[in-house]
C-alpha cells in the first residue's frame, strides 16, 4: 500500500474505527501498532513479499469493514436488547393502555 491517497485515507478509517474500540488507549493497542507497522512497511515497497498493492489493500478493506460491522452490530443490540421480564404495568403501556388504580380501603 503505497502512501497515496486511498491507502492514506483507509487507514485513516481504520483508526477512526479502532478509536471507538480502544477510547484513549488507541495509541498504545497492538492493533492500531500493528496496522501502522504494516503500513509503513508495505509503504516502502508493495511487492516486498511478493504480493500486489491490491491485495494489501483488500486485506485493509476487509479489516474496516469487519470493525465497522462489528461496532454497528453493538449498537443494534444495546438499542433492541431486551430489558427481561416487564411489569403488568409496563406491558400494558407498551400497548397503550392504562391499568385502573388500586382501591385503598381508609381505615
Amino acid at each position: 500500500m503505497a502512501t497515496n491517497a486511498n491507502s492514506l485515507s483507509l487507514l485513516r478509517a481504520i483508526i477512526r474505527e479502532l478509536r471507538h474500540v480502544y477510547g484513549k488507549g488507541l495509541y498504545q493497542s497492538p492493533s492500531y501498532l500493528y496496522m501502522k507497522d504494516q503500513f509503513h512497511k508495505s509503504s516502502v515497497t508493495s511487492e516486498k513479499y511478493c504480493r500486489s498493492k491490491t491485495d494489501l489493500q483488500y486485506q485493509a478493506m476487509t479489516y474496516l469493514t469487519f470493525l465497522q460491522s462489528s461496532r454497528l452490530l453493538q449498537e443494534v443490540t444495546d438499542m433492541y436488547k431486551g430489558a427481561g421480564e416487564r411489569s403488568i404495568e409496563a406491558s400494558a403501556e407498551l400497548v397503550g393502555l392504562k391499568l385502573p388504580k388500586n382501591h385503598v380501603p381508609e381505615t
